[in-house]
Order: C-alpha cells, then sequence, then structure tokens
C-alpha cells in the first residue's frame, strides 16, 4: 500500500490522496483479511476484518469508521473504489464531507464476488488537510486530556478538559469532554472502583462507535452496582444511546421517565425532561412534547404574571438555561403548528 502526495500547497491547506484499506476476501477459497492504513489524523476502523469466503454472486456488507482524531480539519473531496477487483466492492459514498476535529464518517462496504478466487480492491479517499487555526487548535487540549486519562492522571484529566470547554471548543469532541469531566471528578471524591472503570469502558465503546457493547456494559453496571454513585449516570447514558443513536425514541422516552421516578434528586431530571420533550416531537406527538416543555420551563420559571402570561427565570445559571432552551422548543412547535396549519398537505 502506498501513499500518494501531490506537489502542490494552497495557502494552509495541502491536497493529499491516499490508499487508506485494503480491501481483501475470497470467493471459494482461503480467507483473507482487511488491512487497514492509519494516516495523520484520520483513523480508519477495523485493523482486522475478514470478510470470509463467500459464493460468487453472494454479498456480505461491512462498515467502516472513518474518524478525525487529530486537530485538523479534512474536506473529503471523494471517495472510491479502486484496485485488483473493484466491482467486487460495492458502496454508495457521501459526497462534500468535512470531517472537523472529533467527527466520523460511516460507510458500509459490501463484498458481492463476481468470480473466484482471492478478490482484492483499495478503498481510496481524496481529502484535504486544513491545518488547524483558531479554534482548532483548541482541539489539542482535548487529546491532552485524554492521553492523562487513559493513563489514570484523572485529576490532571478533569483539568484539562474544564480548560478545553472553557477556550471556546465547538466541534463533537465538546460534548465528550462534557461527559467525561463530571465523571472523572466525581472519581477523585468516590474512587474508581469497578463501577466507575464500566461506565468509563461504555463511554469509550460509544466514542468508539460501538453503541451495542456500550450498552451492555452499562446493563452490567446496572446490574453488577445498583447502590452506586453513577446508576443515573448510567440510566441517562442508555437512553441517551437509545435516542440519539439508535433512533429509539420511545424506548429513550419510557427509561428516561424510569429515571426521574427512580432518582427524584438526579442532576439529570432536567436533562432528561428536556430529552422526553425531543423524544416526543421526533414521535410526532406536538402536544405531549409542548406539555413537557412547558412543565420544564415552569420548574425554572421564578416570576409569572399571569394576566400578561409573562415569566421571567430564577436567578441563576441553570434556570436561565433550561428556561431559555424550554421556550426555545415550544417556540418552534408554535412555529411548525402554524406552518402546518397554513399547509394542511405539508
Amino acid at each position: 500500500m502506498t501513499t500518494k502526495r501531490n506537489s502542490f500547497f494552497r495557502a494552509n491547506t495541502v491536497a493529499v490522496f491516499v490508499s487508506v484499506a485494503l480491501l481483501a476476501a475470497c470467493s471459494g477459497g482461503n480467507e483473507d483479511t482487511a488491512v487497514l492504513e492509519e494516516i495523520s489524523g484520520l483513523k480508519v476502523s477495523l485493523s482486522d476484518y475478514r470478510y470470509g469466503v463467500q459464493d460468487v454472486g453472494s454479498r456480505t456488507a461491512q462498515m467502516f469508521r472513518i474518524a478525525n482524531v487529530g486537530v485538523d480539519t479534512y474536506p473529503i473531496n471523494n471517495i472510491v473504489i479502486s484496485g485488483e477487483n473493484p466491482e467486487d466492492f460495492l458502496s454508495e459514498f457521501p459526497q462534500g464531507m468535512v470531517l472537523e476535529p472529533g467527527d466520523d464518517l460511516e460507510i458500509d462496504v459490501a463484498f458481492s464476488p463476481l468470480g473466484g478466487g482471492q478478490r482484492t480492491a483499495s478503498l481510496d479517499i481524496d481529502y484535504e488537510t486544513i491545518i488547524g487555526v483558531g479554534s482548532n487548535r483548541v482541539e489539542s487540549l482535548y487529546y491532552s486530556a485524554h492521553e492523562y486519562e487513559e493513563a489514570g492522571d484523572y485529576v490532571t484529566a478533569s483539568s484539562m478538559y474544564r480548560e478545553y470547554l472553557n477556550s471556546g471548543a465547538t466541534t463533537g469532541n465538546k460534548a465528550r469532554a462534557m461527559i467525561k469531566l463530571p465523571l472523572l471528578e466525581e472519581a477523585d471524591i468516590y474512587g474508581a472502583g469497578s463501577d466507575f472503570g464500566l461506565y468509563k469502558s461504555a463511554l469509550d465503546k460509544r466514542d468508539d462507535g460501538d453503541t451495542y457493547a456500550s450498552l451492555q456494559l452499562l446493563d452490567v453496571l446496572l446490574r453488577q452496582h445498583g447502590d452506586s454513585y453513577l446508576v443515573d449516570d448510567a440510566k441517562y447514558m442508555r437512553a441517551y444511546i437509545q435516542m440519539v443513536d439508535h433512533a429509539e425514541y420511545q424506548l429513550a422516552y419510557d427509561n428516561l421517565q424510569s429515571l426521574q421516578d427512580e432518582h427524584p434528586d438526579s442532576s439529570y431530571i432536567d436533562t432528561a425532561m428536556y430529552s422526553q420533550g425531543l423524544a416526543q416531537h421526533e414521535l410526532g406527538n406536538t402536544a405531549k412534547a409542548e406539555e413537557i416543555f412547558i412543565s420544564l420551563k415552569d420548574r425554572h420559571t421564578g416570576v409569572k404574571l399571569g394576566l400578561f402570561e409573562l415569566q421571567w427565570p430564577k436567578d441563576n445559571y441553570v434556570s436561565r438555561l433550561w428556561f431559555d432552551k424550554s421556550e426555545e422548543q415550544l417556540d418552534e412547535l408554535q412555529e411548525e403548528t402554524e406552518n402546518t396549519d397554513e399547509d394542511p398537505t405539508a
């Protein structure tokens, strides 16, 4: 496998054409392995994947995940399959993708052999590198924090995650840091026992794109550590994955309700209510979503003048945050309803 670099530069952008994956499989013979190459800040998943031996005319698919784990930005110009037998490997590639730090792209590549023997091809990515400037420089703080976390230095990791969040982070890593920071801070208080290890592993599995493994680890934590300080964290994360990653809105809604019923003092109550409203919206239950957002807004209302239908939030940051977020969702729901009334066919 070779790496080809174009011999021109433009501003801070370097155009590169790289063969990042060797797709190998067999039809009616010995099976072979897919060998993947990691390039700079782009990480390709599945370093040792076997398509196996397939019959001619059959079809089997595998998902490849390309993640930006660096501080630069990667516009993806094109993704093609080339090499010895490109016609045996099928996929539809998205166009015009830009991977910011922390972003990832999932691609399904199917093997459907047209002839016998070993069949090989390359998954080629035509991409550009935009050298990290401005806000992208902030991403180095995230990766440094992650390194300290992996080394078990949770105090330093917490400090760096907080510095990262306070430095204007805007990429997909921001959500990861926001989840990791409270976990590491709690570990400093309660210790890093087996319950902590399970929860951290679940978060890491989700970051790697293996959401089902993440759910399994969360379930193990809930079964084995029912009295852990991380129980409400695990329940919320389980519902979050069901909703955001799997689009299982009703299941997520039910589990969020269970979280509120069983842990009324949890710090996730506001987030759970807000997520329930979003879930009901996705399910098409506009009236129920509106009811939830009104309840969340009322929960953080400090002054209410019924005569003029005026409300103000309580005088603290958290209440102002959830008051405003609820009001924003209510405005959007109202706008959607008005548009639907104007156009009944919408």
